[in-house]
């Protein structure tokens, strides 16, 4: 399995040369990929290869994760993956929707695919999606011929189930956070604010983003043993990111993995 960010920007003016692109995850297996978002800034190595994916998810219709927002894109005509509440959001639609319901899970190719309301923005209600999949059987597949040669047997101690959260902005979970972030391998989560309060409220409703000190709180809280931040904000894009990722190894006494993504990362997971 294999994740390639394409864009870790948030909706800011401030870029960066790893920071350049809006926020949108690649990923990849034995049998097929998807991408998670499609924004207004996008590289064209990324518009020209989106029909090649065997679907588009959308996490929510602001413009940085979704281009119907703003403009039409009738070129792309993959599945695109979206609540109706998305859906009805943008001026535009895309030419090939398939409407998602928060709670239940769907497949594309070998991915099990869970969409989960979280708390973000009020008039433009997002979810995160929890991707599924069977490590072992991925290896097995890559494996076969060698082991049938060899004789060898795959590693006990591979666990057979994956999971990973998809994130990109959350300021919390709708449902109680054991239900959505327990028996989580990886999050992949909102880099928006490291210590700044971009918490708001608005006819008794809050709203924003969660810094990323808390989500780290949460992994370690839910025994999620590696955070990667995305959708990063402008203390991220303007700061030193050797600086926060020290600052979020001594909140977790080295029990979380972590690191910022950038444009262009490629991960084996």
């Amino acid at each position: 399995m294999k994740f390639s960010f394409h864009g870790t920007k948030g909706e800011i003016e401030e870029e960066n040369s790893r920071h350049r692109y809006h926020s949108s995850l690649e990923v990849t297996g034995t049998d097929g990929s998807i991408i998670i978002d499609f924004g207004e800034k996008h590289s064209e190595m990324l518009s020209g290869m989106i029909n090649d994916f065997d679907g588009l998810l959308i996490t929510h219709a602001h413009p940085d994760h979704y281009v119907w927002t703003k403009r039409d894109e009738p070129a792309i005509t993959i599945p695109v993956y979206l609540t109706e509440k998305a859906l009805n959001y943008g001026i535009k639609r895309p030419v090939n929707p398939v409407v998602i319901e928060p709670g239940v899970t769907f497949n594309i190719k070998q991915f099990e695919i869970t969409p989960f309301d979280v708390i973000h923005s009020i008039r433009c209600p997002a979810v995160c999606f929890k991707i599924t999949w069977s490590r072992k059987k991925e290896a097995s597949a890559k494996t076969e011929t060698a082991e049938i040669q060899n004789g060898k047997k795959l590693k006990e101690d591979m666990k057979e189930i994956k999971n990973i959260i998809y994130a990109p902005d959350i300021l919390d979970t709708r449902l109680p956070k054991e239900e959505v972030l327990e028996e989580i391998d990886m999050l992949v989560a909102d880099g928006s604010s490291f210590d700044v309060n971009l918490v708001r409220k608005r006819d008794g409703m809050l709203y924003g983003h969660a810094m990323i000190r808390t989500i780290a709180n949460w992994c370690l809280k839910y025994k999620i043993p590696e955070l990667i931040v995305t959708h990063c904000g402008k203390q991220i894009v303007t700061g030193d990111e050797k600086f926060f990722t020290e600052r979020i190894n001594d909140i977790s006494g080295g029990n979380l993995a972590f690191r910022i993504a950038y444009d262009g990362l490629e991960m084996e997971i």
